[in-house]
């Protein structure tokens, strides 16, 4: 496994600010002679390239070993720019929104200028990565022979943005946080975060049937205190940020598109499986339907899983074998 950085000076966002960006990326395998045997793969909420080799299949699923994986962390994710880690005067709260448009833009700038790749034989991701999936696609989709996005959307929905402000405004909450210039870690804020989190990111069936007990815990305490853990590897203002890249999330809010969502969707011409999870609570199977319908080369693949969104992370045996299946149907 080799890690690299990437720097962009006074990369323009989409707000007309300009700020210095660094990328970190990771390579699993390597690129070969030709450059035409890598898979991009793009990270998930509070996750890092070290998360995301989650979704790299068994090779008694699928054998990878002739492909490079690409990793490239989002910004805001606490390994590439992040508030927590950039300088005045976008250090903390003051970091600027920085949307999934953006982030492929930078990507995209990584993957040929930097590695000098013209041809991705698939891009995908879990969830935030699946939202920079369909972003990718509507993008570069003429440099991209399949996209997988799991668990995602091409555009948020207002559920899904109504959640995210609800568990936002949980952490902000805490006396302690002072509006993202905080002393000292806001605990009852994350407590009340993860709490949030926890009862949306698993489905009503994971706890009814207690399937949590297949993770290794006991209880729905041990489920809260698992997710505290997991959001508290991130700075609170890092967690705060990603969200609002979330939602923002949208492939037609740009000056290509306009706005004109089924006509972005149209334009994704490289061939697709969209991998909804059944019981996610957020990024509803019907969303992905809809989108399906009007993308001209895509397969709605459903996971039958029980455990909510989390069915496509990685950790859920299940999940994990149906996306090494679809990455083999996609690469055949």
């Amino acid at each position: 496994m080799e890690e690299g950085t990437f720097d962009l000076k006074k990369f323009e966002i989409q707000s007309g600010l300009e700020i210095d960006i660094t990328l970190k990326y990771t390579l699993v395998g390597e690129i070969n002679e030709n450059k035409d045997n890598c898979i991009l793969v793009l990270t998930s909420y509070s996750a890092t390239h070290e998360d995301a080799l989650e979704l790299i299949p068994d090779r008694e699923t699928f054998d990878t070993s002739t492909f490079c994986f690409i990793v490239i962390n989002m910004i805001g994710n606490s390994a590439s720019s992040s508030p927590s880690n950039t300088l005045n005067p976008f250090d903390g709260p003051r970091f600027p929104l920085v949307t999934v448009h953006d982030n492929v833009r930078a990507q995209h700038q990584l993957i040929t200028e930097e590695l000098g790749i013209t041809q991705l034989r698939l891009v995908m991701g879990f969830s935030m990565g699946g939202l920079q999936t369909f972003e990718w696609a509507c993008q570069h989709s003429n440099m991209i022979d399949a996209i997988l996005p799991i668990c995602g959307a091409a555009k948020v929905s207002k559920h899904n943005w109504l959640f995210l402000e609800g568990a936002k405004a949980a952490l902000r909450a805490d006396q302690k946080f002072e509006g993202g210039d905080y002393i000292e870690n806001p605990e009852i804020g994350m407590d009340a975060f993860a709490k949030v989190y926890a009862a949306w990111v698993f489905s009503q069936d994971f706890f009814r049937e207690e399937l949590y007990r297949n993770m290794g815990m006991e209880s729905v305490e041990e489920v809260v205190s698992f997710m505290k853990g997991y959001f508290g590897r991130r700075e609170p203002n890092d967690l705060i940020a990603m969200i609002e890249t979330w939602q923002s999330a949208d492939i037609a809010y740009n000056n290509l598109h306009k706005g004109d969502f089924e006509g972005a969707l149209r334009s994704i011409s490289c061939k697709a499986i969209v991998m909804p999870s059944r019981t996610d609570l957020y990024f509803r199977v019907e969303d992905s339907e809809n989108e399906v319908k009007h993308m001209p080369n895509a397969e709605l693949r459903v996971i039958d899983s029980k455990f909510g969104h989390v069915a496509g992370s990685g950790m859920d045996p299940v999940g994990k074998r149906g996306i090494g299946l679809a990455i083999k149907d996609l690469l055949s």
